[in-house]
């Protein structure tokens, strides 16, 4: 009884031992925005800009981004969010570790009126 109980002790102390040294997986340095599209219509980022021209009466003021960024990381304002694009708009995507990356969209709008 007396081996058994000091089996169990050790075996038990041995398992908190194993799980409290295991080590955490990596968090990811990804923060991407990997998709942005506003109205259903995909605006591409490249260096960190992303940019689109639009006829001279389209509405800027109010526009709903979708936005999907590296898996696990987070967009500051988030997708969904309503943003007036009259002037650009930043963007902070960070990643699982906490490194960030800003993206700037501008909204163009030409002076060729909407058909």
């Amino acid at each position: 009884m007396k081996k058994s109980l000091i089996f169990s002790v050790l075996f038990v102390v041995f398992a908190v031992f194993s799980f409290s040294t295991c080590k955490k997986p990596k968090k990811s340095d990804e923060c991407n925005i990997t998709s942005f599209k506003i109205g259903g219509e995909e605006l591409l980022a490249s260096n960190g800009t992303i940019g689109k021209i639009y006829c001279k009466t389209f509405n800027v003021t109010s526009l709903t981004p979708t936005i999907t960024v590296s898996a696990g990381a987070k967009v500051d304002p988030a997708s969904g969010v309503a943003k007036d694009f009259t002037s650009p708009v930043t963007y902070t995507v960070t990643a699982e570790s906490g490194k960030t990356k800003t993206y700037t969209v501008t909204i163009t709008k030409n002076e060729t009126p909407c058909p």
